[in-house]
């Protein structure tokens, strides 16, 4: 009869710290997304403090993430925040998302895949159109990108709804998934 082979001392620290993720995914994704949401604050902050090196760094590592064109992003202190209103709006939501599911995770069950399509598909259509506009030159997205216009909170309203899926269908999916995972 074979025995079964002894986990060597780094497998075995290994099986802890995966079992401890699982336990505490919802700490890493929250902490994760919370900083992801927040270091694009810190370019500008950054290049007002006299540290320019470092808030170009920071605004450099959303470029490839993010179109940053400055008349649809947020300015802070008289400098462009690394990403622009619907990249704002989008991960901000998702970082507050995951943290309002701290507080209800025990009241909300998984949703239907269909209602993160339904909640998705009016970005995928805004960011679309945008996209098409801005390289084709249609005029579409008349009004302009300013502040308080329609195309500036319909950037605003898509993104949050990225958040919302987050809450009502991702997180609830990874809990349970997750959780089973654990056992």
């Amino acid at each position: 009869m074979a025995k079964a082979p002894i986990a060597s001392p780094a497998a075995r620290s290994l099986e802890r710290a995966a079992q401890w993720g699982l336990r505490h995914w919802l700490l890493l994704l929250n902490s994760g997304a919370v900083l992801y949401a927040g270091l694009p604050w810190l370019s500008p902050l950054a290049k007002a403090s006299g540290h320019p090196l470092l808030g170009d760094l920071l605004f450099r590592l959303y470029t490839p993430l993010c179109h940053q064109l400055a008349a649809r992003s947020f300015v802070c202190l008289g400098h462009q925040v690394a990403f622009c209103h619907r990249c704002t709006a989008m991960y901000t939501s998702i970082a507050v998302g995951g943290l309002l599911f701290a507080a209800l995770r025990r009241w909300l069950p998984p949703r239907s895949l269909r209602l993160a399509g339904l909640l998705l598909l009016p970005i995928a259509l805004d960011g679309g159109s945008h996209l098409l506009d801005d390289v084709l030159g249609l005029g579409w997205r008349g009004g302009g990108d300013a502040i308080g216009t329609p195309n500036f909170w319909l950037r605003m309203f898509t993104g949050a709804l990225v958040g919302l899926a987050a809450l009502l269908v991702v997180y609830p999916r990874l809990e349970r998934d997750l959780a089973r995972m654990a056992a």
